[in-house]
């Protein structure tokens, strides 16, 4: 079969003259070929409408024009970006430049006068520096459109007048542009930061923890600075994100927990945090498995103000909070049976945050009084007016108040087994539990810590308490054992070398570091003062904590209201069997005033026994005979005299004594006192 259509042209004769191009021919019958019909065919020239021709053209210049204007605006909205972000990005280096940023981070902040005066002086000096480049900047300008007037014969008022204007523009824009590129490819380092060479990823290198953007480059970065500080790992999980940083949960391989915080300042560095930022709390069940805190944050930023309680409302019984962990846990505990050693630095804020925070809910406790000592410093005296005696100064007064307070604890194991209190002692309004609060342990006389040591054995039982603070945890500071004696130990802001005394050995190792804690140098650089870490009952997480900030204002409107409410004072039973009834006073002088307080009893052998000391006071003597005493009217007669001191004092009996004119019989001022402490303490009236 033929495809051709055309016929061959030798089997037909065709007369080609008449053939019009574009017109139609005649096509005959070829005899014995059947592939092709008689008909008409027609002839069509080969070419292309000129419409398509145009329209193709018109869609190739549409198609090249879009392309280089959505080119163009592309790449000015790209350089638009770039120098947007450098500008920002100058602006913060200018400002770290003028407030000479760079300087006060070399020095390490300014921390004396000489500091403050390198860096006012860098100020100053900067500031001309920028004057100068700008009245050179503004010289060279002037001094381009003076060029062109003169040898280019441009007008002088004519365009001449913004070349250099603009030519100084474009450089800095360029500048600008560029400098806000190279900001954007390295979103996580900070203005005035360059990459250098050695900070590029080669996969093993230790990066700073802000650059991380995901939970992956997180663990990443973990991974890779315990990797540098030579420590192994199995497993590292990322465990929570928390306001303040990450908490990390790791499996360690052939290292320790102590291993880990031995180089946490180091770490610190790695992760380019602030010091002290890496926290490591190692699980007591599992030696090989820590928890890492990264700290980015303060914790107890959004720490809420406290409120001071209501007078007489608590209780040495109840759950109190007195802070706040930095895991958002209450720091609660029970005034009752709790003796605290609180260790911190100057600037640590032991006074003012852990005594202050502890004294406050004291002084609002019905249950509880307070003495507070200070031998060196002027101590607490805002809560002066709520405390059981006045504010007590000096080493020489605290070693007296000390050995009142023991005084008091040996009595009081016969006093509670008097009232059927049990054990332990039962506080209440009457028989409330007494709190010595010490602060500057450090300046007291020996035998003022020797006190302290007994009081602390014998207080737990008997209702009276110690709190002590010191800067140092030294045993000179301290004492013998004096640290594993307390139920509550406290550490601020502290030495090194104060750890293993005052928490036990290993205790760095666990986690415990105040030693990374920073003390507060002003009211403005405040760092960490207030936090500390805690060993006692309930508290047994290497975590940090922080006391309560209460305000001086706070306090002192809380003594107004208290005082007017009422403050319980030392029970009566307890002063007469330490036979202090004379010695301690609500005045707190060591003077007797024993018989006005014996004035306003309705009971009327009181009169007898306060005429009878006033008799001994006013005659300077420890003893007077019958007849003397009858004589100023003390009594009725000796028989009278007789039975009131014998109805108060058990087995009260008169002596004899020469009184120049033979020997007579008479009384001892101590046995008016004892009758007297009968008087106050109904307990020790014989039946």
């Amino acid at each position: 079969m033929s495809i051709d259509t055309q016929p061959d042209a030798e089997t037909v004769e065709w007369d080609w003259s008449r053939v019009v191009p574009g017109e139609t021919i005649e096509i005959p019958a070829v005899e014995g070929d059947d592939d092709i019909a008689p008909g008409i065919l027609e002839v069509v020239p080969d070419r292309t409408p000129v419409v398509y021709r145009a329209g193709s053209a018109a869609m190739v210049v549409a198609s090249k024009t879009g392309r280089m204007a959505g080119l163009s605006a592309r790449g000015a909205g790209t350089f638009g970006l770039w120098l947007r972000v450098g500008a920002k990005a100058m602006a913060q280096l200018g400002y770290r430049y003028v407030r000479a940023h760079d300087l006060q981070e070399a020095l390490g902040g300014v921390t004396k006068s000489s500091d403050w005066n390198k860096v006012e002086y860098v100020r100053k000096r900067r500031w001309k520096t920028l004057g100068w480049l700008t009245g050179g900047t503004a010289g060279f300008n002037l001094a381009g459109w003076w060029a062109l007037v003169a040898f280019g014969e441009t007008p002088a008022l004519d365009w001449s007048w913004a070349v250099t204007p603009g030519f100084t523009g474009l450089v800095t824009a360029t500048i600008t542009a560029l400098y806000g590129r190279y900001r954007i490819n390295n979103p996580g380092m900070p203005a005035g930061q360059i990459l250098a060479e050695d900070d590029k990823d080669d996969g093993e290198e230790p990066f700073p923890l802000a650059w991380c953007q995901s939970p992956g480059q997180i663990l990443e970065c973990v991974s890779r600075a315990f990797y540098a500080e030579g420590i192994g790992t199995r497993r590292i999980d990322l465990l929570s994100a928390q306001k303040w940083g990450w908490e990390i949960d790791i499996d360690l391989k052939g290292s320790t927990p102590g291993k880990v915080n031995a180089v946490a300042d180091d770490l610190d560095t790695h992760f380019d945090i602030q010091k002290g930022g890496t926290l490591i709390e190692p699980d007591p069940e599992r030696s090989a498995h820590i928890t890492l805190r990264l700290v980015t944050a303060d914790p107890f930023a959004d720490m809420p103000r406290p409120q001071v309680h209501a007078p007489n409302s608590l209780s040495v019984r109840d759950l109190v909070a007195y802070g706040q962990g930095m895991d958002g846990s209450p720091l609660e505990f029970r005034l009752q049976g709790m003796s605290m050693l609180v260790i911190g630095s100057s600037g640590s804020a032991k006074t003012k945050g852990a005594l202050r925070s502890l004294l406050e809910v004291i002084t609002a406790c019905r249950d509880a009084i307070a003495i507070e000592m200070d031998p060196a410093k002027d101590g607490l005296t805002e809560f002066e007016g709520v405390m059981a005696a006045p504010p007590i100064r000096g080493g020489k007064a605290c070693t007296e108040w000390l050995s009142h307070l023991v005084q008091i604890a040996r009595a009081r194991n016969k006093v509670k087994s008097a009232k059927g209190m049990g054990d332990l002692w039962k506080p209440s309004p009457k028989d409330p539990a007494i709190f010595g609060v010490v602060d500057e342990f450090i300046y007291l006389p020996p035998e003022a810590k020797e006190l302290a040591i007994e009081l602390l054995r014998l207080g737990r039982e008997t209702g009276v308490y110690l709190i002590f603070a010191a800067q140092e945890g030294t045993q000179d500071a301290l004492g013998d054992a004096i640290a594993s004696a307390v139920t509550y130990r406290i550490m601020l802001a502290s030495r090194t070398e104060d750890i293993r005394l005052v928490f036990g050995s290993g205790a760095a190792a666990d986690g415990y570091r105040p030693d990374r804690l920073r003390p507060a140098v002003d009211e403005e650089r405040v760092y960490d003062a207030g936090k500390f870490y805690i060993k006692g009952p309930g508290f047994l997480r290497p975590i940090q904590w922080r006391w309560h900030r209460i305000e001086r204002e706070q306090i002192r409107q809380a003594v107004a209201d208290r005082q007017a409410a009422g403050r319980p004072w030392f029970d009566h039973d307890s002063l007469a069997a330490a036979d202090l009834l004379h010695v301690i006073t609500r005045g707190g002088s060591v003077e007797s005033t024993v018989a006005d307080r014996l004035d306003v009893l309705d009971d009327p052998r009181a009169a007898v026994i306060a005429s009878m000391l006033r008799l001994f006071d006013s005659r300077g003597v420890d003893w007077l005979p019958t007849s003397v005493i009858v004589g100023a009217g003390v009594a009725d007669d000796g028989t009278h005299l007789q039975e009131v001191l014998d109805s108060l004092a058990k087995g009260a009996k008169s002596t004899r004594q020469d009184a120049g004119s033979g020997r007579v019989r008479g009384w001892e001022r101590a046995v008016a006192e004892q009758a007297a402490a009968a008087l106050f303490a109904p307990s020790r009236t014989p039946s």
